[in-house]
């Protein structure tokens, strides 16, 4: 709903998604408080009395608050406590220092050997040009962006990172102007001051190499089911820009749902109730082929850290 809305009102939402979560968390504290304040002056005065367990309190907090999911995709959620993630933890992982090298590496080491785009399956070569006839595109033939492999965010990255202030308020950081004095985009500013957004937006895992202009026309748009939608040539992907949604090509929905989920448990980004119901499906549907698991692996000797979602593969 707020998509098309201005820079000022984009900013509004996300404020008022933090303050949303700050004041639970608040509300929360206190209650814990005084609940053991509480415990103690009854304590005191009378050994016979048992305040009431926090424990038989908080047990039935579902009851009557919403579920705890997604705050800015769920605008009656809130957070449940989760174990901290690998960037929490200091466990980021090992990724390149730049989005350049990162694709470097992408196109060189892990798709070595397997030249081919994910979502339409055209071949390319070693200078990144696809080969639009492979893959029933030829009429796209001439087109910049069509005629060229890209590295496509399966996890795009104004989705994990449009809530981040650095993303918002680029200007906010020193280290965010050019020696001209401009103020960099939101994107570049948290490449320079957010550890987890570049190891997120770095991260071979959730980079795959596709058309350019499919690329382009996936812009950030959520996965899943789409009745219509525009498609390209041959290339079995559907893209709807009026629901903002895109549906992926039937052998690699199980591969774009661990990833999505990989992302989420890594760098602690969260997922609708919806969103992890449909991840599950499909992870279920497609598992791993032997591509998939060979590229896991690949990464994981780069990164040293696997996307567990392959490599322990099984039915959610």
């Amino acid at each position: 709903m707020t998509d098309n809305w201005g820079q000022n009102g984009q900013k509004a939402v996300a404020v008022a998604g933090d303050i949303r979560t700050l004041v639970v968390d608040v509300v929360l504290d206190v209650g814990n408080q005084l609940l053991a304040i509480g415990n103690n002056l009854f304590t005191d005065v009378s050994t016979e009395f048992q305040w009431p367990d926090l424990a038989s309190w908080t047990g039935n907090l579902d009851q009557w608050l919403p579920d705890l999911g997604d705050l800015r995709s769920d605008p009656n959620a809130l957070p449940h406590p989760e174990p901290p993630t690998p960037a929490e933890r200091g466990e980021l992982p090992q990724v390149a220092g730049s989005f350049s090298r990162a694709k470097d590496l992408l196109y060189d080491n892990i798709y070595r050997g397997q030249r081919v785009t994910a979502y339409c399956g055209c071949r390319y070569d070693s200078r990144r040009r696809t080969d639009l006839g492979s893959c029933g595109m030829s009429q796209y033939a001439g087109d910049t962006r069509a005629d060229r492999v890209e590295a496509e965010h399966v996890f795009p990255a104004s989705q994990f990172g449009n809530f981040r202030k650095c993303w918002r308020e680029p200007e906010s950081f020193d280290d965010c102007f050019t020696s001209s004095g401009k103020a960099l985009s939101g994107r570049d500013c948290c490449q320079r001051v957010d550890m987890t957004f570049t190891a997120a937006h770095n991260d071979l895992h959730n980079l795959i190499p596709a058309v350019g202009l499919v690329n382009g026309r996936r812009s950030d748009y959520n996965w899943g089911m789409v009745p219509g939608g525009d498609v390209y040539g041959d290339c079995d992907i559907r893209i709807d820009s009026s629901i903002r949604r895109v549906q992926p090509p039937d052998h690699l929905r199980g591969d774009i749902a661990r990833t999505m989920l990989y992302m989420a448990d890594t760098y602690g980004f969260r997922l609708s109730r919806q969103d992890q119901q449909l991840y599950r499906a499909w992870n279920n549907l497609d598992p791993p082929d032997d591509w998939e698991i060979e590229r896991n692996k690949r990464i994981a000797k780069l990164q040293k850290i696997e996307n567990r979602y392959v490599s322990e593969y099984r039915q959610l």
